[in-house]
């Protein structure tokens, strides 16, 4: 005589170890949902740098063109004909006066940062002064370059898109434009 067995179904601990390895699976795939972000932000900023420092090269051409030395107001033919060249031939800014002041800082204030961020690329990613708490991809600081006997101004764009509170000195991801070197460099803190 044969016995039949039927199946009903599955026990409770066949249950409770479905969900644990499903709860097991979420975790992990969490865990790389975040680094696949980060990992897609920092090639943002880097293609943002790359643009950012593109347009440093062309207005530097067009400086080199039309004077080739000294500080220069309102480039002509190049981002509206309003953009303000140092000595070494970079942006400094928008509206610095005829004659300069300060032909070595950017702009008048971290608004200079914003102005040169805004001005130097095409649909720029949103940025906002450091002391604004606004909602925006990055945020601008002024600030006296890190190394440099003359006393030049940079800027530093920190992202704030994936939360990082820190100052800029400690932020993680950032660029920074240094108007001597003409250089607009994407900084990763691993």
């Amino acid at each position: 005589m044969q016995r039949v067995t039927s199946s009903k179904g599955f026990t409770l601990i066949e249950l409770v170890i479905v969900i644990i390895v499903l709860g097991i699976l979420a975790v992990i795939a969490a865990a790389k949902y975040v680094d696949l972000k980060r990992d897609a932000e920092i090639s943002r900023v880097k293609a943002i740098a790359a643009a950012f420092e593109q347009s440093l090269i062309f207005s530097h051409t067009k400086w080199q063109l039309v004077t080739g030395n000294g500080a220069f107001n309102d480039l002509p033919d190049f981002a509206g004909g309003k953009l303000d060249m140092n000595s070494y031939g970079y942006p400094l800014g928008i509206d610095k006066n005829n004659p300069m002041g300060q032909p070595k800082n950017i702009g008048k204030g971290e608004q200079g940062c914003v102005d040169l961020w805004n001005t130097l690329q095409q649909e720029p990613a949103s940025v906002a002064l450091s002391n604004e708490n606004s909602i925006s991809d990055f945020q601008a600081y002024r600030h006296q370059a890190d190394v440099n006997p003359d006393g030049q101004t940079q800027c530093t764009y920190v992202l704030r898109t994936l939360g990082d509170t820190k100052g800029r000195q400690q932020a993680d991801i950032k660029i920074v434009y240094d108007s001597v070197a003409g250089t607009a460099t994407a900084l990763i803190r691993e």
